[in-house]
């Protein structure tokens, strides 16, 4: 695996750095856009608590973990799929994730620690591979078109094809996870912290 790390690690860099550059920036204009609203959500949290306003949400139905696993796969997977489309759809659905995940970040920064951080940072790292992985495909696709042979191409590049299933595991390893902890442990998270 140490291997496999740093075969890739370039490539890794390159989607982590694309996602936080525009999860941050997505995080600075929804601060900046929040003004005096910043941090709202917690205020009214607390305030409720305090007032004993809090209403019941057991009528709302609950995200399960295999629905949450079978959202994040598809759009992951249309990640990894961009690859052959020389992973420009890709890009822009890792710029559009960041920075979505940016904005709850902006406007209130204790609450989103509190209820994306503990699935969002294992989700997030599988988006990251995601788009490693269509980074990768892409570098095979770029020389097959080159060289013009489909399958002699993929006879010299066992290894990264070797590598973007690693990937693809990892994509799904991670996203059960995430789903399982967005599932079954952000709500009594909030819960406890917010002392509702």
């Amino acid at each position: 695996m140490k291997e496999f790390f740093k075969r890739n690690k370039k490539l890794l860099l390159i989607s982590l750095t694309i996602f936080l550059i525009f999860a941050i920036g997505g995080a600075i204009f929804s601060f900046i856009s929040a003004g005096e609203h910043y941090g709202m959500i917690s205020k009214a949290l607390f305030q409720a608590k305090a007032n004993g306003t809090l209403v019941s949400n057991d009528d709302v139905p609950k995200s399960t973990s295999l629905g949450l696993f079978l959202h994040n796969i598809i759009a992951d997977f249309a990640v990894i799929a961009g690859g052959l489309l020389f992973s420009v759809i890709s890009v822009l659905i890792v710029i559009f994730n960041a920075v979505i995940i940016g904005i709850p970040f902006g406007n209130d920064f204790v609450y989103s620690v509190v209820t994306i951080l503990p699935h969002g940072i294992i989700e997030y790292s599988a988006l990251i591979f995601a788009l490693a992985a269509a980074f990768k495909i892409t570098q095979i696709e770029i020389k097959m078109i080159k060289n013009r042979r489909f399958r002699d191409t993929l006879n010299e590049h066992k290894r990264e094809l070797k590598d973007i299933l690693i990937m693809i595991v990892i994509v799904a390893v991670l996203l059960v996870i995430a789903a399982v902890i967005e599932a079954n442990f952000v709500e009594p998270i909030m819960l406890w912290y917010y002392g509702i």
